[in-house]
């Protein structure tokens, strides 16, 4: 084994993070140890599909190794600063917009690449997006973890991905599922970030689905049958907000906007606000 443990940086059901130093390089690295080694097998399987984009230009976490030491199955990334949920706890604030957008850019540049090559991330949440050195490269950051990631080929409908509070309408109500979702993880993420809280709130999918559609309007009723049978009429739940919103409006409301087209929107060009300063 070519490093040396330094600290464990994070733990979680799948096993742990350790900080160490490569002896060859004296450089410091982040290694995964698995408990699983069929998620193992899997992981370093998506990773080396990622290899055919740059991790640099894709603000993707760099791969470097993945060993097997003492039936310990380790994932070797670059060692990055802290994730978004450590900034947030540190500055018990909400960040500016000045800051969000940089954070913005960078996560759609990510995700509009793994679009390309036909992939879903399916776990964006604050813990797997990574500033890289924020004392010298303020808000740079990364996407980590792929251990969830899987191609468009291998999702199926009814299947349940993204954390409950980043979770799709379209996975929760077990209709088609593609890249699309992760794009609705990342409206979540951005909105946390400015407001400190999640914007969609609840311990299960029907509590999600709920507040969604207290905010953004119900869906047509033909999408709601099915997933939400069991567990009671959503539809009757929400009936009361959404009567008020004018049709046209959830309809427009519920158009999922791509990594490309955000990528040109006004909030990540700040065209908006050249044309603001014109004016003045």
């Amino acid at each position: 084994m070519d490093n040396t443990i330094l600290e464990f940086i994070g733990e979680g059901t799948f096993g742990k993070v350790a900080k160490c130093v490569n002896l060859k390089t004296n450089e410091n690295t982040a290694i995964k140890i698995l408990k699983d080694v069929n998620d193992y097998a899997e992981e370093v399987e998506m990773l080396e599909k990622l290899r055919t984009l740059d991790p640099e230009k894709n603000n993707l976490v760099r791969f470097e190794d993945s060993f097997i030491v003492d039936d310990k199955s380790c994932i070797a990334f670059e060692c990055l600063d802290r994730s978004l949920w450590d900034l947030m706890v540190q500055r018990e604030e909400r960040l500016t917009l000045n800051e969000i957008r940089p954070i913005t850019r960078q996560l759609l540049v990510a995700l509009n690449a793994l679009k390309g090559i036909g992939l879903l991330y399916t776990d964006l949440k604050l813990d797997n997006v990574m500033l890289v050195n924020h004392q010298d490269q303020p808000f740079r950051v990364k996407l980590i973890d792929f251990g969830l990631a899987m191609t468009a080929s291998e999702v199926w409908e009814g299947m349940i991905v993204q954390p409950c509070a980043y979770r799709a309408p379209e996975v929760s109500l077990g209709l088609p599922i593609s890249e699309a979702i992760d794009m609705w993880s990342l409206g979540c993420l951005l909105a946390r970030l400015f407001l400190c809280q999640n914007i969609f709130n609840g311990d299960s999918s029907y509590d999600v689905m709920k507040t969604i559609c207290c905010l953004l309007g119900q869906p047509q009723d033909h999408l709601l049958d099915g997933e939400f049978d069991q567990i009671g009429n959503l539809a009757d739940a929400v009936n009361v907000y959404s009567n008020a919103i004018d049709e046209v409006e959830v309809e427009d409301t519920w158009m999922r906007i791509t990594p490309q087209q955000a990528l040109e929107h006004s909030f990540v060009t700040m065209s908006h606000l050249a044309d603001y300063a014109h004016r003045k």
